[in-house]
């Protein structure tokens, strides 16, 4: 469970502003305890997919059509759920987390390739 509580304080953490140090590639250096040094492979694999995520839906974001931004911004952020899932899949040892993680990475799927879908056809 503390991998559970690692990842959410990394996601109350981001939704707080700290996004552009990570986006940077600043790995949260200047926030005590966020030094991927002294993370396991389960956080480093969540920042990894987080930085991932955070990059593409900046861009997605940029699209000058707000409504098609707005679908990039999620469909990044739903690949980011995928990803931040199949980190948990391989790394926790607690089999309720790994049964989590594998219905939030189906369910995140699913609403993937229907904002893709409807990415294609607005396009």
């Amino acid at each position: 469970m503390k991998a559970v509580s690692t990842a959410l304080l990394a996601m109350a953490i981001m939704a707080s502003g700290a996004t552009p140090l990570l986006a940077q590639g600043s790995h949260g250096a200047s926030m005590p305890g966020l030094d991927m040094k002294n993370m396991g492979p389960l956080q480093k694999g969540s920042m990894e997919a987080m930085e991932k995520m955070n990059k593409a839906m900046m861009q997605g974001m940029m699209d000058p059509d707000p409504d098609l931004a707005w679908m990039k911004g999620m469909a990044a952020h739903h690949q980011g759920a995928v990803d931040m899932s199949e980190a948990a899949i391989k790394h926790s040892k607690d089999e309720t987390v790994v049964k989590e993680a594998r219905k939030t990475k189906d369910e995140n799927e699913k609403s993937l390739r229907e904002i893709q879908a409807k990415i294609r056809k607005d396009k």
